[in-house]
């Protein structure tokens, strides 16, 4: 595990050499992309899971209806 850590150090050391600011910037903008990227389909992910409970719901009333 140990050595994962030192090659994502490894990778990652170079950014110090630019102004931190930029850098978090840049990590900001990179972050905010990736979420608005899968916001969408996370969001159409909950409306089926939420359409697929309430099918349940309905399949179980029915069956107790049928009690």
């Amino acid at each position: 595990m140990g050595e994962v850590f030192t090659i994502a150090g490894n990778w990652l050391e170079p950014l110090r050499a630019y102004p931190r600011w930029l850098v978090l910037l840049c990590v900001a903008v990179l972050a905010g992309g990736l979420l608005a990227l899968i916001a969408r389909p996370l969001k159409w992910g909950l409306y089926a899971g939420l359409a697929g409970l309430l099918g349940v719901f309905l399949a179980v009333f029915a069956w107790w209806l049928e009690q």
